[in-house]
């Protein structure tokens, strides 16, 4: 097992944000501290730099049982306190990541995936990427031009000598584009790796990210169409099924953005697994296994499912969604389980069985008209809006 170190980096004066960043919280952790816990899941120690505000951030890190090192030239730039984190790394590293607490919603399984990667290959540098490409995904010799590069890179300890040797122009950046060579770059399923925090704009931005994250976002649903390389058909079906999905959320006042990114996701991922059998119980331990189970409800239930008691469920609305989309095409319930029995009109048990399904999904049609106050066969319908 790679013995592996993170360089988190909380030296800065925070002057846009105009506080402490390291100290803000997001939910009930502190910015440090979803950073820091991110990489201990993974298994990788987290040492911190400190410069600017050094005692409040020593404090919190003293709370979190972390290191802490203090980088006395931090105003000469963020390059000083690189080299100051290089300095604290134990000899017996082999790995290293660094990356500013700017950045505090990297998932644990970034870090496990760049790990992995690392102690499969001889690449001095790992970059993550997110390769959201909406049809088609990058081919790997533009992942480094056309992916979304995000933090944190790995690094090889052999790197640590180098960058304490480097005269700091351009940053570390400028240092490891000497290493092209023996560079790789790694997909991801993870936008929250993009996401910096250098104003009150951005630091509420993710504060409402935070209480998001148990689900894909819109970016992570594409990259995950990419990462189990979904043909295109069903690509298209799923952005058909999710505009129906939007439409009805429109209509519902009374929901969380929790529930709104769900069922967004859960009707762009809802048939990852086609043509694989029983696919939507295949499709939900897939993203299951892809850290997102929240989801997975929603995937294994979007074929077939009988209405609740009680409020309108996420579940129900990517069913009904589903159900409202021939291919790419709008159509009713009624036509869509009518063209059903007519293939199988032989087959009585099997009209039955489609008769019962079809009373089903009105039965969630139902619901779902009562908690929007709208008759949703009419509009959902209509000609598609521009």
């Amino acid at each position: 097992m790679l013995r592996a170190y993170a360089i988190l980096l909380a030296a800065g004066y925070s002057s846009r944000m105009g506080r402490c960043k390291p100290t803000l919280h997001l939910g009930d952790k502190t910015t440090l501290q979803t950073l820091a816990d991110a990489f201990i899941q993974a298994g990788v120690t987290p040492i911190v730099v400190t410069g600017y505000a050094s005692e409040k951030i020593e404090q919190e890190c003293k709370r979190l049982n972390l290191q802490a090192v203090h980088n006395a030239n931090f105003d000469d730039g963020m390059f000083s306190s690189v080299q100051t984190g290089c300095n604290a790394l134990p000899d017996d590293a082999d790995i290293f990541f660094i990356t500013p607490v700017d950045i505090p919603l990297i998932r644990s399984s970034t870090i496990t995936a760049l790990l992995n990667h690392a102690a499969k290959t001889k690449a001095n540098v790992i970059h993550p990427i997110l390769d959201d490409s909406l049809l088609t995904p990058l081919p790997e010799f533009l992942h480094k031009t056309e992916g979304k590069r995000g933090h944190p890179p790995c690094l090889r300890a052999s790197l640590k000598c180098e960058i304490l040797k480097y005269n700091g122009d351009g940053g570390l950046a400028k240092l490891l584009d000497q290493y092209t060579d023996t560079t790789h770059y790694l997909p991801v399923l993870d936008s929250g790796m993009l996401l910096d925090m250098d104003t009150p704009e951005d630091y509420e931005k993710l504060c409402r990210i935070q209480t998001l994250r148990s689900v894909p976002s819109v970016q992570e649903c594409y990259a995950i169409w990419n990462a189990v390389a979904l043909p295109t058909h069903i690509r298209n079906h799923s952005l058909a099924v999710t505009e129906v999905a939007h439409r009805i959320l429109e209509k519902i006042s009374d929901n969380t953005p929790l529930f709104k990114q769900t069922v967004i996701s859960g009707t762009l991922l809802h048939d990852i697994a086609k043509g694989v059998p029983q696919h939507a119980n295949a499709g939900a331990r897939m993203i299951t296994e892809l850290g997102f189970p929240a989801v997975a409800p929603c995937i294994a239930t979007h074929s077939k499912l009988s209405a609740t008691e009680g409020a309108v469920t996420e579940a129900e609305l990517v069913f009904l969604a589903d159900k409202f989309i021939d291919g790419t095409s709008r159509c009713t319930l009624e036509r869509r389980y009518e063209e059903k029995m007519a293939c199988y009109a032989a087959s009585p048990e099997v009209v039955k069985a489609i008769q019962q399904k079809l009373l089903q999904a009105q039965a969630i049609l139902h619901k779902a008209e009562l908690a929007t106050g709208t008759d949703l066969t009419a509009l959902l319908t209509k000609e598609k809006r521009s």
